[in-house]
């Protein structure tokens, strides 16, 4: 098999100098597809977009053409949120695209809007992103002074206006309608659903959620047609119907942190491993072997060693029972306290749960201080069976249900629940020798016999990225 490497597209030249200005941006091939977008009808490029299999690369992966024919487009007005607001540790990717290619977005948001025949678009950025929503709002003014926003788009006669808000730091404010909540100005906390957004979102119209990294895919798709696009990543058969859909185009841009020689943003085809992606980055720092990958920001379940042969993609994630989230990849060398690294985690949740949900409100916190006590040698033998008992009273691993409004509940439960169960020696040792313990690789690790989410069912491969 050849060596993996990267495949930049969304990321192509992005370090030119000045490629966030319109007129660099526009040398390098920026607003091509605008005369391609006007002349696809959108129910058309909703179908393209569909058969793209483009799934969005926020976190839940649902086909983005799908969810766009949920979309009521009976009631007017519609809207778009594009959500940037990009607060899932381990995940830095669409900080570069906002501060280095912002004409990129909003060619994307050109042509979602034109599918969906909505008119206002708004950009919630997280707060703490200063230059970035700086580029991009010079961007927006650019864009309507050269007539590509506005009220004739290019000279199509469509009308689009787009807006910049500044979130306030909330982590939550990344969920959905969480982020609606908080750009009409009340308290970030999700809605129940349904209705879904499609349905009934910001001001209580039928809105399009979109992630930067979504919307940024769709001008080269227009560009390049749906062969080119879907003749990379990974795809398989005899998939089982509870890990859903088997199709896995285009690239990711993978942000790689942690324990690794150079840690940064990789962009590559849906499909590479875990392995060849730290061995992409240079291997793990000081030739040190690798003790745990969390695969798709803090709230994916962890992996051990022997699961790095897994493909980082939508389904072979579900297969192993944690998912791709957001691309943020965060190794762990053999140095790793894992319950410190657990602790960590649930220090980070137990600040950012909205309150809104009992389970979540109260569990988290309990958590939080199960493994603290662990941590500090001060925990008792049980005490690892009620922090997965509680973590699951939250929302359940094995059945994959939740207790609260939104998968905040699972942002918790996952990776405690998979620190505590495969890395349960280590978690032990703890308890036994009244403080923390580093085990030696090999001990600090749950057998793979005993591993509930090894080995991961068997599919069929009908396409892997290029270097297979």
């Amino acid at each position: 098999m050849a060596e993996a490497k990267e495949r930049r597209i969304l990321y192509e030249n992005l370090d030119v100098p000045g490629i966030h200005t319109l007129d660099v941006y526009r040398k390098h091939g920026g607003y091509a597809s605008l005369e391609k977008v006007f002349a696809i009808p959108p129910d058309d490029h909703i179908t393209l977009v569909k058969d793209s299999g483009l799934r969005g690369r926020g976190g839940a992966g649902f086909s983005t053409g799908m969810k766009w024919t949920l979309m009521n487009r009976q009631i007017e007005p519609r809207y778009l949120c594009c959500n940037a607001d990009e607060s899932e540790p381990g995940t830095f990717s669409n900080r570069y695209i906002l501060q280095n290619k912002p004409h990129m977005l909003i060619e994307g948001i050109i042509a979602c809007c034109w599918a969906l025949g909505i008119h206002t678009a708004y950009v919630y950025c997280r707060g703490e992103f200063t230059l970035a929503k700086k580029r991009l709002d010079a961007a927006i003014l650019e864009a309507y002074a050269a007539g590509i926003l506005g009220e004739s788009v290019a000279g199509s006669g469509f009308a689009l206006d787009v807006y910049t808000h500044s979130g306030a730091g909330a982590y939550i404010c990344g969920e959905e309608t969480g982020l609606i909540e908080s750009l009409e100005g009340k308290r970030g906390q999700p809605r129940n659903k349904p209705p879904f957004p499609a349905v009934q979102g910001l001001f209580m119209k039928p809105t399009c959620v979109q992630n930067v990294e979504t919307l940024s895919n769709l001008p080269f798709i227009v560009n390049n047609g749906l062969d080119w696009y879907k003749g990379m990543g990974s795809v398989y058969t005899d998939v089982p119907r509870t890990a859903g859909d088997p199709v896995n185009t285009g690239t990711k841009l993978y942000c790689v942190s942690g324990h690794v020689e150079k840690p940064g943003v990789y962009e590559v085809e849906l499909g590479i491993t875990a392995q060849d992606l730290i061995d992409m980055a240079s291997g793990v720092r000081g030739g040190n072997r690798v003790k745990a990958v969390i695969p798709g920001g803090s709230s994916a379940p962890v992996l051990t060693p022997y699961e790095l042969d897994c493909p980082l993609d939508f389904t072979s994630l579900g297969l192993a029972k944690s998912m791709l989230g957001s691309g943020g990849i965060i190794v762990m060398d053999e140095t790793v306290c894992t319950v410190s690294a657990l602790l960590n985690l649930m220090e980070f949740y137990a600040h950012e749960s909205c309150g809104q949900c009992t389970p979540c409100r109260s569990g988290t916190p309990w958590v939080r201080d199960i493994t603290k006590r662990i941590e500090a040698g001060h925990a008792k033998p049980g005490d690892i069976e009620q922090l997965i008992d509680v973590a699951n009273q939250i929302a359940n691993v094995d059945t994959f249900t939740w207790n609260t409004i939104c998968v905040f509940g699972i942002a918790v439960s996952w990776p405690a629940v998979s620190f505590a169960r495969k890395f349960r020696p280590e978690f032990e040792a703890h308890i036994l020798n009244g403080e923390c313990t580093v085990l030696p690789l090999e001990e600090a690790i749950t057998p793979p016999e005993q591993n509930y989410a090894y080995p991961r069912p068997q599919v069929t491969v009908v396409q892997q990225p290029k270097w297979h």
